[in-house]
C-alpha cells in the first residue's frame, strides 16, 4: 500500500468510526464534543454554525515505509588464466529493502457532538401546563 493511500484510508476509518460510535452511545459518553468557547489553537468555527467552536484534533503517525526491490541477476562471470576460460553462471535474486521511519502529525476537525447548555436543557425538560396557549391542541376546538 502506498503512504497515500495509507494516510487517506487510516482518517476515512478514523472519522467514519467517531460518526458511528456517536450514534450508537447510550451511556452519556460524549466522543468529539463541541465546545461552548473557542480556545486559541485548538478550536475552529464551526462553519455552519459560527456560535460553536470544534476541537482540532490531532492524528499522530509514525510509519515504517518499506521501499524494497527484487532482481533476477544471471550470474556470470568469467575466470580466465591466460589458456583457461571458464564461464560460471545460474540465476541468483538479489532482494534489496531500505526501511526508512517517518513520524507527523495531521490536524482534523472530527465529526462533532453537540451539548446542550443549561438554557437548553431547561426548555427541554420544561414543565407544559396544558391551559398555556402554546401548549393546547388546536385540534381540540
Amino acid at each position: 500500500m502506498e503512504l497515500k493511500e495509507f494516510i487517506k484510508t487510516a482518517l476515512s476509518d478514523i472519522t467514519n468510526a467517531v460518526s458511528e460510535l456517536q450514534a450508537e452511545l447510550q451511556n452519556g459518553a460524549i466522543v468529539s464534543p463541541s465546545v461552548p468557547n473557542p480556545i486559541a489553537n485548538v478550536t475552529v468555527i464551526d462553519p455552519q454554525d459560527d456560535k460553536i467552536n470544534r476541537p482540532i484534533s490531532k492524528i499522530d503517525f509514525d510509519v515504517a515505509i518499506t521501499v524494497g526491490s527484487t532482481d533476477n541477476i544471471e550470474a556470470g562471470g568469467k575466470v580466465g588464466i591466460q589458456i583457461f576460460s571458464a564461464k560460471l553462471g545460474g540465476n541468483n535474486e538479489k532482494h534489496t529493502e531500505n526501511v526508512s521511519r517517518i513520524t507527523f502529525s495531521v490536524p482534523v476537525v472530527l465529526p462533532n457532538t453537540h451539548v446542550k447548555n443549561r438554557a437548553e436543557w431547561n426548555e427541554e425538560f420544561k414543565p407544559k401546563r396544558p391551559d398555556y396557549p402554546e401548549n393546547q391542541n388546536t385540534n381540540d376546538q
